[in-house]
């Protein structure tokens, strides 16, 4: 594996190097009572694109999670190489006003004697960044799960500032203690009592978003791995989105960065449009509140970034445990829940992952406003707001 990552990283490092109307008559009904309401009096949206001075900041706090046990070596060494590009190629791109942060974690004693996390808060040097990043290396671990829960509560002392659009990217290949799988130190999970769900609650509320970039094929060798990680981003609202190689990294990461720049500006109407259908109709259920405010945004003509992963593990993938982690409330609850399942093989492209060079696409695109989407800014605010 430590081959196979290294000549992926250098990829990494040649690429960031370069500078280069409604469905029915009551929705039509419910938008008109919506523009008609003082609470919801705002400007149209009469750009395409998200006008940055409707926005209160251009913010971006963004935080990376690294496993720096044996395994993890060759990324380890691509942050090294390429922070200062990621970071000039975000500020270019997106005109944004950047910080970074960086949390690097290894596991709990006895399966790891040397730290459990350490902590380097919000810089806005790109030179600063990699000096936190040049005193790692990749050594330790002991059993397969590693400190990952611990490792997420330290986001939530990090010094966020109240305006920012709120990103924390995770980047690992084994799951946390106490999922329910083999070679587990800590088989009833984190001996400190940080349970991930919690946090992972806990950063909803906070308007964290969780981007999960799980390291294949060495995570889903472990058992409910996956599913952990693609459930916590669901429960926070963000990502999981699946590495197979570091070519895809830069723009999975300048994608997200810019991603969530734009729903920052959205989010802010959306609270507004939230606030005032509850004052209007307290009786709207939340379908038909998405409804609503999605056909006002298509109207306005709103569109937004978006980056997306090709799906590797394909159209059959049985999602119940992921359901189980997204909506359960301890890690404990998961455990009962989770079943042994089969699954298909993953694949990318025509091929099987390992046997081809085919690569899953990475997509960054512009696209107009739907239920969908607006229903993740809908969950997201009412999180955020301790409604959910």
């Amino acid at each position: 594996m430590a081959a196979r990552l290294s000549g992926i990283m250098s990829s990494l490092k040649n690429v960031l190097g370069s500078k280069e109307a409604s469905s029915s008559a009551q929705e039509v009904s419910s938008a008109q009572e919506v523009q008609d309401i003082p609470q919801s009096e705002e400007k149209p949206v009469e750009s395409k694109t998200p006008a940055t001075s409707e926005s209160k900041s251009n913010e971006l706090d963004l935080v990376f999670l690294m496993d720096t046990t044996g395994s993890m070596g060759s990324y380890i060494k691509s942050a090294q190489q390429n922070v200062v590009n990621i970071v000039e190629e975000i500020v270019s791109s997106e005109k944004a006003d950047i910080r970074f942060a960086f949390i690097a974690y290894r596991d709990h004693p006895p399966q790891e004697a040397t730290f459990i996390t350490k902590v380097h808060d919000f810089t806005d040097s790109a030179r600063k960044m990699r000096e936190y990043v040049l005193q790692y290396g990749a050594e330790g671990g002991g059993d397969t799960p590693e400190a990952v829960a611990t490792a997420l509560s330290e986001v939530l002392k990090l010094s966020f500032r109240k305006n920012s659009a709120k990103v924390a990217i995770i980047i690992a290949d084994a799951p946390p203690h106490g999922l329910g799988g083999s070679d587990d130190g800590f088989p009833n999970g984190s001996p400190d009592g940080v349970d991930p769900i919690v946090i992972a609650e806990k950063m909803a509320e906070a308007g964290i978003v969780l981007y999960c970039v799980g390291c294949e094929p060495a995570l889903s060798n472990t058992s409910y791995a996956h599913d952990f990680f693609e459930g916590i981003a669901e429960i926070t609202e963000g990502k999981y989105l699946p590495l197979t190689s570091a070519k895809m990294l830069p723009d999975v990461i300048i994608g997200g960065a810019a991603e969530e720049l734009a729903l920052q500006k959205l989010q802010e109407q959306v609270e507004k449009d939230i606030e005032a259908l509850e004052i209007k109709k307290p009786d709207m259920t939340e379908e038909e509140m998405t409804s609503v405010i999605a056909d006002k945004m298509k109207r306005g003509g709103v569109r937004s970034k978006r980056v997306e992963v090709e799906n590797i593990y394909g159209d059959s993938y049985d999602r119940s445990n992921i359901k189980s982690v997204a909506t359960s409330r301890s890690l404990k609850e998961v455990r009962k829940k989770m079943r042994k399942l089969k699954q298909p093989e993953m694949k990318i492209g025509s091929g099987r992952l390992g046997t081809t060079d085919l690569l899953p696409s990475v997509s960054k695109a512009e696209s107009e406003m739907d239920t969908a989407y607006v229903g993740k800014m809908m969950r997201r605010a009412k999180k955020k707001k301790g409604r959910w």
